[in-house]
């Protein structure tokens, strides 16, 4: 019986390594190399893992990690760097940040999952997150925090 990190250092494995743009493709492929794993689990660890999909460049999807992994534990190490952030942009205590098409929402809940002091929470379409940001804080503190977790940022803060 495969344990569930050696289960998702695998399911990393195969993401970082292959195109695969379907859970059903996904499982094939575990089954392929033996490890036996259901759907519904296949599901909650891709969850687990943050996994999205993306889109290539021919216009189809796959899937990728939106943050760095720590395959041999079921815990993930923070992202380094927000894949598809483009802008952030304040307005009193809100802020619009414009992501690559379908980005939105995982960088959306790697936001929410860091639980800032300075941010109560985000809403997330296609390609535009909404930051509520909260009383008391400015767009200076979002921004540090938020440099401080991902420094590739910098130069992407309007205000």
């Amino acid at each position: 019986m495969e344990t569930k990190s050696r289960r998702l250092a695998l399911i990393t494995n195969i993401i970082q390594n292959e195109e695969v743009d379907s859970q059903e493709g996904l499982l094939k492929i575990l089954l392929s190399k033996g490890c036996s794993v259901t759907q519904a689990t296949l599901s909650r660890d891709l969850k687990h893992l943050k996994v999205f999909k993306r889109p290539t460049h021919d216009g189809r999807y796959r899937y990728t990690l939106m943050t760095h992994q720590q395959p041999t534990t079921t815990t993930a190490k923070p992202a380094t760097s927000l894949e598809g952030f483009i802008s952030m942009e304040f307005s009193g205590n809100l802020a619009v940040v414009r992501t690559v098409p379908a980005f939105a929402q995982p960088i959306s809940q790697v936001i929410d999952d860091l639980q800032l002091p300075s941010i109560i929470s985000t809403i997330a379409g296609n390609d535009t997150i909404l930051v509520v940001i909260r009383n008391g804080f400015t767009a200076k503190n979002v921004v540090q925090s938020l440099v401080q977790h991902f420094p590739d940022l910098t130069d992407r803060f309007q205000y």
